[in-house]
This record gives C-alpha cells, structure tokens and sequence, in this order.
C-alpha cells in the first residue's frame, strides 16, 4: 500500500501508462493534450522525458511543467510543442 504523489498533471499520465498500461489516447489528460494541439508523437516522446528545446533552452520536460495545475501543463505544452 501507499501513494505516490507526481510532479505534474504530466508526469501522472506518463506513470499512468508506464506503470499501468494505460493507452495515452484512452486517458483523460491525454485526450486533453492531444485537443490542446499536442501531437501523438511528442506526447509519446516526452514520457521517457527527453530534454526539449523551450524558450531558447534545451530542458527536461517534466521540469518544465513540474507543479503546474492542468489547465497550466495544457498551456505550457501547446507552447513547448510548438518549438519541437
């Protein structure tokens, strides 16, 4: 038994699928992603938590939207997609 708290809306619907087997298109946060204009690819790719360029800086993904709300990781990730 116990909990295991994320770092972001993100890094739960990474874990989610990692440890869970959950498709990233079936989750409600995944779903949310990909209407916001994040694509399938980059969704996929950022769950391993590659390094992506943001702002003119190469940074971790779950770094950058570590302690956002959802609202606030589904802005930022439109953002960050747009550069990748």
């Amino acid at each position: 038994n116990g909990a295991h708290p994320s770092g972001s809306p993100f890094e739960a619907l990474a874990e989610r699928s990692n440890w869970l087997g959950m498709p990233l298109g079936r989750d409600p946060f995944g779903k949310a992603l990909l209407a916001s204009g994040v694509p399938m690819r980059l969704i996929k790719t950022w769950t391993d938590d590659p390094p992506v360029s943001f702002e003119g800086k190469k940074q971790s993904i779950f770094d950058l939207l570590e302690d956002l709300d959802g609202r606030e990781v589904l802005q930022k990730s439109a953002k960050i997609a747009k550069e990748n």
